[in-house]
């Protein structure tokens, strides 16, 4: 009986062993198992850009605009706007492994010396947009802003004796910061927050 004992207690043995070897095989196989295509990361070929700012009849008789833009191909230029509308691109410039920059902001100031009419009502607004998108090597959009179209803003009719009080106020809240856009291969970054490509 205990010869019997001592023999299955063996042969249990024997078999945790066996067992404890294959499952260190089953995990090398594992190791080698290839990557699931679907997890990679999607690259981005190229990416555009469109800045543009529109504004009502009389703004710019009453403040300097200045639209400064940042894209790759033209570099940084800040235009002082003379039309009531602005419109610029930068259109399919392939990604870089060093990142595509293109930024945009708008500074609004009071005209020097304007003086109202007080028997004018003044046709004021402005609207201005920075849009983009990125595309994949199969020209597929990656990311894709709103707003390509033409700009639109709240036209607002201001009597003459009631602007002098608004002037300063209006040029605050129609001018902004750079707006920048960072286009990389594997992510892109707006506005200093990054996202990697939809796939």
């Amino acid at each position: 009986m205990k010869k019997n004992y001592i023999k299955m207690l063996a042969a249990i043995l024997v078999c945790g062993t066996m067992t404890t070897g294959f499952t260190a095989c089953g995990g090398d196989d594992d190791d080698n198992t290839p990557q699931n295509p679907e997890t990679q990361k999607t690259t981005a070929k190229s990416a555009s850009a469109w800045f543009s700012v529109n504004m009502g009849d009389d703004v710019l008789e009453v403040f300097d605009v200045a639209v400064t833009t940042i894209c790759p191909s033209l570099g940084e230029s800040t235009k002082s706007l003379t039309k009531a509308t602005f419109s610029s691109a930068d259109r399919d410039v392939p990604t870089k492994d060093a990142g595509l920059v293109f930024a945009m902001s708008v500074k609004v100031t009071p005209k020097a010396g304007f003086v109202p009419d007080a028997s004018k009502t003044y046709k004021l607004g402005l609207g201005s947009d920075f849009a983009y998108y990125i595309l994949n090597e199969k020209n597929e959009p990656l990311v894709g802003s709103q707003g390509v179209g033409s700009v639109s803003f709240n036209a607002l009719n201001i009597p003459g004796d009631k602007l002098a009080e608004r002037i300063e106020r209006l040029a605050e809240t129609w001018s902004y910061d750079l707006q920048k856009l960072e286009v990389y291969k594997t992510y892109y970054v707006f506005n200093g927050k990054r996202d990697d490509y939809e796939l």
